[in-house]
């Protein structure tokens, strides 16, 4: 944990990504601050622990202070802490309650008043050994399990509830660093944070939603193997609104709601966004978007192809669930069998799921791609786009991809599920952008066949690969500036900070 004495203009709140972990998303806020060397930061940083960790990227000079907070970090005492002995007034644990249930109801008003009640707790640490470990706390979660989920296994409901209320106690048990104003860059955890200090200290609270948060927890929560699937009761099966994995849901659901509702302005990316925002609760009057946009460089020329050259396809990502690299593989298996000149790269950090990096390489080993596939890891994309004939995206979700326009901008054409902005960044926006025509080929979520078949268009129709990254390379000139992005959001800054001191 690192403090300053300095008050930020901005306290910046960040869920697993900047300055730790690379990616879009990463990439993106490091620009931003950048970017905006008039205004002050600081970083809000939930981290999975305490662990000491290093920046991915060099510290700007207007980043005056940092504070990171171990989310699932349990108190160092807590194994020796006096079970059924809470120092927390127990009509606080009333409240905890009657805000469940309301959040059942899917009724997230009971808020401000359960944190107000969070706020005169003189003692933040004993507050959350009380949450995790007391009588009172227990009994909320044997009535929560008795009233909805008895037909469940407890050790699921137990560990679903301590695997999210870990990070919640954790959030409303912190101290709200002053600034003059909140700016998460999710809802979840981090939103939660922006609220917090919204409520607490009364400045403008922000929200930037890259992707959609609740969208990506149902997809992780979906996956999840550990939690029980539907059982049959009585000869049905129940519906997932009433299981355990659907109470998962319906917390970072209801977080959402509580976020969206203090958030002014909700900023997304892209119209598909902003329809998913509104059925979340969001309000459309408060939703501004504002694309994406990429830096213009010297354009480096193509690498030539010589005769008998493999040509590389490449997926640019991180090595998780969510990017779906078994897809990705399971099509460059099927290319494999059709085209052997093809090498494939799997270009991004194997760091942050090493069960899935270590089943991703198995499956590609069961599939006979050793010698033509390998995974460099996170690597200077800059030196190989030169070299790439196609960028494959295969992913389950996304926002608005910065890897589709890095590679536009290198005039590589893209192959890329149908998802987030994915159809806009390569079919075009707005009329005049859909007049440029296609800069790639668009496919269904996890489908290896159709993958590799766009794959193998594009290397087999030079003239069409090469059409398409000339039209990507003029998208991203013409509808893609990144000065226009950093100017909304230095209109938005100083709109949001007007009333705080310079």
């Amino acid at each position: 944990m690192t403090n300053t004495t300095d008050a930020a203009d901005i306290c910046l709140i960040l869920e697993g990504t900047y300055p730790y972990v690379t990616g879009g998303v990463s990439s993106w806020t490091h620009r931003l601050i950048t970017h905006l060397p008039e205004f002050r930061f600081h970083l809000l940083c939930l981290v999975p622990d305490k662990e000491p960790r290093r920046w991915a990227y060099p510290k700007p000079e207007n980043v005056v202070g940092q504070t990171d907070v171990g989310l699932s970090t349990l108190p160092a005492d807590i194994r020796t802490a006096p079970f059924f002995g809470p120092s927390t007034p127990r009509s606080l644990f009333d409240d905890i309650a009657e805000f469940h249930h309301a959040l059942l109801r899917g009724d997230p008003s009971e808020f401000p008043a359960l944190y107000r009640k969070f706020t005169q707790v003189p003692d933040p640490s004993a507050l959350f050994l009380d949450l995790l470990t007391s009588r009172s706390s227990w009994n909320i979660l044997k009535d929560l399990y008795t009233r909805q989920f008895h037909e469940e296994s407890f050790l699921d409901f137990f560990w679903m509830w301590r695997t999210t209320h870990v990070p919640l106690f954790r959030v409303l048990s912190l101290p709200i660093p002053e600034a003059g104003a909140y700016h998460a860059m999710s809802t979840g955890y981090a939103g939660m944070l922006g609220v917090m200090g919204h409520l607490s200290r009364q400045k403008p609270f922000l929200l930037t939603e890259h992707g959609i948060y609740t969208r990506e927890r149902r997809i992780e929560i979906a996956l999840a193997e550990w939690i029980g699937t539907q059982r049959f009761t009585g000869g049905t099966i129940r519906p997932v609104s009433e299981t355990v994995r659907g109470f998962w849901m319906r917390i970072f659901e209801q977080i959402g709601r509580i976020v969206y509702h203090y958030a002014d302005p909700v900023v997304t990316l892209f119209d598909g966004n902003r329809d998913v925002e509104i059925r979340e609760g969001a309000d459309p009057e408060k939703i501004r978007i504002i694309p994406n946009g990429i830096s213009p460089s010297e354009p480096r020329p193509r690498n030539p192809r010589l005769p008998g050259e493999d040509r590389i396809v490449a997926l640019v990502g991180r090595v998780v669930p969510i990017k779906d690299v078994k897809t990705f593989l399971q099509a460059a298996h099927i290319v494999g069998e059709q085209e052997a000149s093809v090498r494939f790269l799997v270009l991004g950090p194997t760091d942050q799921d090493p069960d899935y990096v270590a089943e991703c390489r198995e499956l590609a080993e069961s599939l006979d791609l050793e010698g033509r596939l390998s995974f460099p890891g996170n690597v200077d994309l800059s030196r190989y786009y030169p070299d790439i004939d196609v960028l494959v995206l295969t992913s389950l979700s996304e926002s608005q991809p910065l890897v589709i326009m890095e590679a536009q901008a290198s005039g590589i054409p893209v192959v890329a599920s149908r998802v987030g902005a994915c159809e806009e960044l390569l079919t075009g926006r707005t009329p005049p952008d859909r007049s440029l025509g296609p800069s790639g080929i668009l496919t269904g979520v996890g489908s290896p066949h159709e993958t590799a078949l766009a794959i193998l268009k594009l290397l087999r129709d030079p003239l069409l690969a090469a059409r398409m990254g000339d039209t990507g390379r003029r998208r991203m000139d013409l509808f893609y500036k990144e000065t226009d992005v950093f100017e909304a959001y230095r209109t938005l800054y100083r709109e949001k900070l007007a009333p705080w001191p310079a």
